[in-house]
């Protein structure tokens, strides 16, 4: 008997491949929406400092915030991590001696890079590429500033706002270029002090929260204010929950209303709430949480998927902070709540939130281990806020420098010798040069490096006392002209 050949199944190559290629995509998308959970600290020789963190274009996170160098302070510190909390990079920005620069805020570029802002005696902002490496870094004589947002705006510059790290405080807002070229700055007064805590788009220009005081000891409102896509001043509205001290954190545009996250106080314990509002400032409803007994510190707030998520620190029974989530409903009905840190955390800070595609969340912020270990804390949570048990300390390499950077020569002035150091995070070819002040060469050397941290001495016996320019060009096979180069000043005196 003769088979039908309509039940003669045989598969060509074509349809294996497309029977594959079906099934890894399901698999695929199976696997890009099912929760990945971890908690983990990341520790190098220095003290770490975690502030803020966003997800990049790529799909990894970039947490920025503080390191220390000894006998310079603090200086600004920025890590990426994949998905699974594995380090990809790190990159620390030196600072002048006897300095403080802490990234405090960051946002994500359409480049896969990120715009990091923060403290010091200037206002700054600097730009760093999907590895790491510094596009450009710019400070801005606009006095002692304290940012404390950043929002990309719709031709690609950043508006950053925050206060005036002097009396009175003032609230300041100021704009820049995709280069980072200050457009305009405004700054706005009040009787004693005014601080601009967070910034979101508006059909008019921006609003902003933040807090503002009359004189020392008064109760602090609550203040909404919006500008214009100037900086100018449009209006503003304050408030304060159940007549008690308050302060706006985090505004949150949703739809056409907005949410802010608020620290408030409850009799004398440190409290947290939040207040929808409407387009035009105008209160919708408040909602507070109960404080048990217990200090809780505000850290952030962000709305995802119909949820607020809410990080805050509860004092524990021997003084001590913990660190907490807690996930409600768009009316403030508790969901779940949960308490990240343990008996090897001393205290717990996660100041960061970032709501992650498949429903995930990512929590950052800073821990201090006992004895006295202080490091970059990270969370991952599914949608409840559930996630793994910790499991300890992730060491970070100090061995290979994640950006290139020329150094101040040391000692500056010298006689007759000194030290130039460089730091480049690839293999390449480097060339110092030096030259007096007419432009002659006075020094050359040229050669071909591997990634690391180089010095070179100067010996200058045979020259007069006056300033020389040295400089760094890094080059490579594909790009003659090079892909790095810097030049700084030193003085010879004999």
């Amino acid at each position: 008997m003769k088979e039908n050949p309509q039940y003669r199944l045989k598969s060509s190559p074509k349809l294996k491949i497309l029977v594959f290629l079906v099934f890894s995509f399901i698999f695929c998308q199976s696997l890009s929406s099912q929760s990945i959970m971890w908690q983990k600290t990341y520790e190098r020789n220095t003290q770490l400092v975690g502030n803020d963190a966003c997800q990049t274009a790529d799909g990894n996170f970039v947490i920025t915030g503080a390191t220390s160098i000894a006998s310079h302070g603090y200086a600004i510190f920025v890590m990426k991590i994949n998905g699974l909390g594995d380090t990809l990079w790190t990159n620390t920005i030196p600072n002048a001696p006897d300095e403080n620069d802490v990234a405090s805020v960051i946002t994500a570029t359409d480049d896969g890079g990120v715009v990091i802002a923060g403290q010091n005696d200037t206002a700054w902002a600097c730009k760093l590429d999907n590895s790491g490496n510094i596009i450009w870094h710019k400070k801005y004589l606009l006095f002692s500033r304290f940012s404390e947002d950043i929002k990309k705006t719709d031709d690609n510059g950043f508006i950053i706002c925050g206060y005036v790290n002097d009396l009175p405080i003032s609230a300041f807002i100021f704009k820049i270029d995709s280069m980072g070229s200050l457009i305009w700055d405004r700054t706005f007064s009040y009787q004693f002090l005014r601080v601009f805590y967070s910034i979101a788009k508006h059909d008019s220009g921006f609003i902003l929260t933040g807090f503002e005081s009359p004189s020392i000891g008064s109760p602090n409102k609550m203040i909404i204010f919006c500008v214009n896509n100037q900086g100018d001043s449009l209006w503003q509205k304050s408030y304060y929950f159940n007549n008690r001290s308050s302060s706006g954190r985090k505004i949150i545009k949703m739809n056409n209303d907005y949410f802010i996250g608020s620290g408030t106080v409850d009799s004398s314990k440190g409290q947290i709430a939040f207040m929808k509002i409407d387009m035009n400032g105008d209160s919708i409803f408040t909602r507070r949480f109960p404080v048990n007994g217990r200090d809780n510190y505000f850290n952030s707030f962000a709305v995802a998927n119909n949820k607020l998520i809410f990080s805050y620190a509860r004092d524990s029974s021997f003084g001590l902070a913990n660190s907490y989530g807690l996930i409600t409903d768009l009316n403030g009905n508790i969901i779940n709540q949960r308490v990240f840190t343990n008996s090897s955390f001393v205290w717990g800070s996660l100041r960061a939130i970032v709501p992650i595609a498949n429903g995930d969340i990512l929590f950052a912020g800073t821990g201090q281990l006992q004895p006295s270990a202080r490091v970059i804390y990270a969370v991952r949570t599914d949608s409840l806020l559930n996630t793994s048990e910790y499991i300890g300390v992730e060491q970070i390499s100090n061995n290979v420098p994640k950006s290139f950077y020329l150094f101040n020569n040391y000692p500056n002035p010298f006689n007759p010798t000194t030290t130039i150091k460089y730091e480049i995070p690839k293999d390449a070819e480097i060339t110092i040069k030096v030259y007096d002040l007419l432009g002659r060469e006075v020094f050359s050397i040229n050669e071909y490096k591997k990634a690391g941290s180089y010095e070179v001495k100067f010996d200058g016996a045979n020259l007069a006392s006056g300033m020389y320019l040295y400089k760094l060009v890094v080059g490579d096979n594909t790009n003659k002209g090079g892909i790095f180069s810097d030049t700084k000043k030193m003085v010879l005196l004999k």
